[in-house]
């Protein structure tokens, strides 16, 4: 492939983010890598991509101490030099024979050697182009990063692009939910608001805390977000914000954005919005298991339960044991975040489900 090809193939991608997989791979092979990371960071986000070949190594890498402790990081980051570099440029031999980053975690996995290039963005975030080569493979030349560094002028023009759209397109579709009457607001991979509508920053149950992390006005409910967002950011969770006087219960939902390039970039990770929970009838089982996760044993006993069932009733009328009922509930508490049966009818009760199938007929399963 020619350096023309290249080039058009990086502008393409600020555009279209699932391109930037070619464009990392492209990079890779002009080293002679296996594949290439890229990430944006600053002391409120920290989001990546990398080659398909490398992910596994990189998502170890994210999840380590050493994303946010490590020599690269420490020597090469910060230089923001108009080039690409190795680890040569900054980082003596013996250095890296005694750096608990390249001895404990790189050359365990055949990795050791790099090339890449950081960039100052306009928002103030380092992204950052990591090319990795495998430790057997040796240094990377001088001439190849020297050869890189034409395509630099380039990743720099094409992030900045991909960032704009990145946020404009944040803001367009919480706009959009909210022409549809939902509550919405895109968040960070570090939890913060990067974008949220008129409706959700005015229903009283959502708040923008420090660092504009996102924040909710119900403790419980805040002390789950909190927690998923720290131990599991990247999964989706549905979950309930209790009523108050000044307003109504919610169903809140965290959907997982999809890790392309875009979203590198712009730093969206997650489209986070709310239900109203109404005071009509109660909703469907289909329903109950999409908002809560709930298996389809789970939700029919939920739905009954709402429809004015008791655990013996529902056992006996369905041949099943009264303790198979109870662990059912018991589970479907942990999914909602209730403690008793008296809360779950609170809380679900008046869920709408216009025109969903209903699911009483069918049998529960003796889980």
């Amino acid at each position: 492939m020619d350096a023309a090809h290249l080039i058009d193939e990086i502008y393409e991608a600020a555009v279209v983010p699932e391109r930037w997989a070619d464009v990392l791979d492209r990079l890779a092979a002009m080293a002679g890598a296996v594949g290439t990371i890229l990430f944006a960071a600053s002391p409120s986000r920290f989001q990546w991509t990398s080659s398909q070949a490398i992910q596994g190594v990189a998502a170890e890498w994210v999840a380590s101490p050493f994303v946010a402790d490590n020599l690269r990081g420490k020597r090469l980051v910060p230089l923001y030099e108009p080039r690409f570099l190795t680890d040569l440029d900054a980082i003596a031999p013996q250095e890296l024979e005694q750096d608990p980053f390249y001895r404990d975690f790189l050359r365990p996995r055949g990795l050791g050697w790099c090339v890449g290039t950081s960039i100052r963005a306009t928002s103030g975030d380092s992204i950052v182009f990591s090319i990795e080569r495998l430790y057997a493979d040796g240094p990377v030349p001088r001439e190849t990063a020297a050869a890189l560094d034409q395509f630099r002028p380039h990743l720099a023009r094409a992030s900045i692009i991909a960032a704009r759209l990145g946020l404009e397109r944040a803001r367009a579709s919480v706009a959009a939910l909210e022409l549809i009457g939902l509550p919405a607001a895109i968040i960070t991979g570090r939890h913060s608001v990067l974008a949220a509508n008129e409706l959700i920053i005015a229903c009283g149950a959502f708040e923008i805390g420090a660092f504009d992390r996102v924040r909710l006005s119900d403790p419980m409910a805040n002390e789950r977000l909190q927690l998923h967002l720290d131990v599991a950011g990247d999964a989706g969770l549905s979950f309930p914000i209790r009523a108050t006087g000044d307003r109504p219960a919610f169903v809140a939902h965290l959907v997982p954005l999809r890790r392309a390039g875009l979203d590198v970039f712009s730093g969206a990770a997650q489209l986070f919005y709310l239900t109203e929970v109404g005071r009509g009838a109660a909703p469907s089982a289909a329903i109950l298991e999409a908002l809560f996760d709930l298996s389809p044993a789970e939700a029919k006993v939920t739905r009954l339960l709402l429809s004015g069932g008791t655990v013996s009733g529902i056992a006996n009328n369905h041949g099943i044991r009264p303790e198979t009922v109870r662990g059912q509930l018991k589970s479907v508490f942990a999914k909602t975040g209730v403690r008793r049966q008296a809360e779950l009818i609170q809380l679900l009760g008046g869920i709408q489900s216009p025109g969903a199938p209903d699911l009483l007929s069918r049998p529960i399963a003796s889980e």
